[in-house]
């Protein structure tokens, strides 16, 4: 439980990485038009997403079969707990191996799987209320309301974490202002796979601290 507090906070924050919309940012569906330099092809994994042809693996079966929406909500859960793994493999080490006023310099701290637990309820309300409002946030800018369509639908001109928020420009584009898809491509495979490797991290250390009762430092 404590970790999955942990990581709805992590991701409260990470549902505000850098992955803004410009200049390409089009209908999409069934439709060919692009978006972020993609449209739809039938013949690829995952309808050609970045990142699945790359190192596609579907023993399973998830993606077999499967809607356009339905494998767009998949990328959508992906990269978002890539995110939050990448944050929190990252909270892991500062976590336990930096300085703090509560700790002191010589002081060892405590693991990081008990560390969120020891917040006094006046630093925990704030976090919570963030998470809500960033998770409210995320939900009008990719999902389609109740109320005017089917649950769990992402909306159509949405593309699988893609906020529009982008402070220091990280995300590629062209000197005309759209977006430069091969290097938005790469960008979008590094992310994954450095995600994809982050979410094996935080489960064998969660594990790891879990079983010996003991920090990774």
């Amino acid at each position: 439980m404590k970790l999955t507090i942990l990581a709805s906070i992590v991701g409260s924050a990470a549902a505000f990485a850098p992955s803004a919309s410009t200049g390409v940012s089009t209908a999409l569906s069934s439709s060919p038009a692009p978006v972020n330099g993609w449209s739809v092809d039938e013949s690829k994994p995952c309808y050609g997403l970045p990142g699945a042809p790359y190192s596609f693996m579907d023993p399973f079966n998830f993606t077999k079969g499967r809607s356009v929406n339905y494998v767009k909500r998949l990328r959508e859960a992906e990269i978002m707990h890539c995110r939050v793994a990448m944050m929190a493999t990252v909270g892991y080490f500062v976590g336990e191996a930096t300085p703090t006023i509560g700790y002191g310099l010589d002081i060892h701290h405590t693991m990081a799987n008990n560390q969120l637990a020891e917040l006094p309820t006046n630093l925990l309300l704030p976090l919570f209320l963030g998470i809500n409002f960033a998770e409210a946030f995320r939900a009008s800018k990719g999902w389609v309301n109740p109320k005017e369509g089917s649950l769990f639908t992402l909306r159509d001109e949405y593309y699988p974490g893609d906020l529009g928020f982008d402070p220091f420009g990280l995300k590629p584009t062209t000197k005309d202002g759209f977006v430069d898809v091969d290097g938005f491509v790469k960008m979008q495979e590094g992310e994954l796979n450095n995600g994809r490797l982050a979410m094996l991290a935080v489960g064998v250390m969660c594990a790891q601290e879990q079983f010996t009762g003991h920090s990774i430092f």
